[in-house]
């Protein structure tokens, strides 16, 4: 496998990561701004937080296709490599399906990151 290939797979495999981090620290901060816009506006809900509310949806859809799929692809990957045996194929599918994007960094570290550089 290419360099440039391990590099995007790298990069497609911790976006989720990083998406998730992006949406914890936007959440809490427009949480706790309108929490304080909410204190001093004498516990009327601010419309503002509806608005910014708007920005989580895209993040989430973004961080749920590029979950699934490199997921995809490394279900793919695993399951047309040839030295792997039926019992690996089906014990990778399923830790790819059931951990999230814990099992694609695992399978990326475990069975990406050694293979040889094609040129």
């Amino acid at each position: 496998m290419k360099s440039s290939t391990k590099f995007w797979l790298a990069f497609f495999t911790f976006l989720p990561i990083v998406f998730l981090i992006a949406f914890f620290v936007f959440f809490f901060t427009v949480f706790l701004e309108n929490a304080i816009t909410l204190e001093h506006h004498q516990n009327e809900f601010p419309v503002e937080f509806f608005r910014s509310l708007a920005w989580f949806i895209p993040l989430i859809i973004l961080m749920a296709i590029t979950s699934l799929g490199i997921k995809i692809y490394y279900i793919v990957h695993t399951n047309n490599k040839t030295d792997n045996d039926t019992n690996k194929k089906i014990m990778w599918t399923l830790l790819l399906i059931f951990t999230g994007s814990i099992g694609s960094i695992v399978y990326y570290f475990i069975e990406i990151v050694p293979l040889k550089k094609i040129e």
